[in-house]
């Protein structure tokens, strides 16, 4: 519908948008993976908060990206600071992490700046074709490619049938998937054009902050606000410190 509405960009090299594809969908595959094999949660909540490092290393050595001190120095604050304080907030619940867990979160985050490299050499490459991929090209193709691989590992798993057995035996639950699908659909509209008009690291940028701002709404709602430890409060400053210096880049 977007690039119905939008246009589109032909000759898009497809060999790069399908890897990217499928590196994307290998990244939430390692990471939920982690997750159901013991992986903590304060290990979880930090790797997730540390997104913005391999992902900046990702468009550094495959897309030709360049950074100066002051934006790797503004990186390690936005990410350190947000670690600090999601670890805080997720240290109370402790728990161990298993070996396996962690070696998956590793290959997600491996894998996420393999996504973030491609999308920047396609970036470029176009750039150096005279040709400009639209928000919707990339999210199109990414999507269609991530759900053609999605499909065939869900068929050789048998997933799909017992999916499909539980819908029909409980058919309420249609609603709430059509309702987290048209939710992620407009979140991914504004990740893809956040990559288009921009590149990945600053995307990457966006959402780590965002998990800073969730972690902070969530503490503020469970009351715990203003009991927050040393440990959350120096990372507050320090994550404070490097958005606003991006902020006035």
């Amino acid at each position: 519908g977007g690039r119905a509405l939008l246009g589109s960009t032909p000759g898009l090299p497809q060999g790069w948008m399908m890897a990217a594809g499928f590196s994307q969908l290998l990244a939430k595959h390692f990471l939920n993976s982690s997750l159901a094999v013991g992986l903590s949660y304060p290990v979880a909540i930090m790797a997730k908060s540390a997104k913005m490092v391999p992902v900046m290393l990702g468009s550094l050595l495959l897309g030709r990206q360049t950074y100066s001190a002051r934006q790797i120095l503004q990186a390690q604050a936005i990410v350190g600071g947000t670690s600090m304080v999601s670890f805080a907030e997720g240290k109370a619940k402790g728990g161990s992490s298993t070996g396996q867990g962690i070696l998956l979160v590793l290959a997600s985050l491996f894998c996420d700046g393999l996504v973030s490299g491609i999308q920047r050499r396609l970036k470029v490459c176009l750039q150096e074709e005279g040709k400009k991929a639209r928000p919707f090209d990339s999210m199109f193709w990414h999507q269609f490619y991530m759900a053609v691989g999605a499909a065939f590992a869900a068929w050789r798993a048998r997933d799909l049938q017992r999916a499909s057995a539980y819908c029909r035996a409980n058919p309420a639950i249609l609603r709430a998937i059509l309702t987290l699908g048209a939710c992620s659909a407009l979140g991914q509209c504004c990740i893809f054009y956040t990559i288009a008009r921009f590149d990945p690291t600053v995307c990457a940028a966006i959402t780590t902050t965002r998990k800073l701002a969730s972690v902070l709404v969530s503490l503020y709602e469970s009351g715990e606000a203003r009991s927050l430890s040393p440990l959350a409060l120096k990372g507050l400053c320090l994550g404070s410190v490097g958005i606003l210096g991006q902020m006035c880049e």
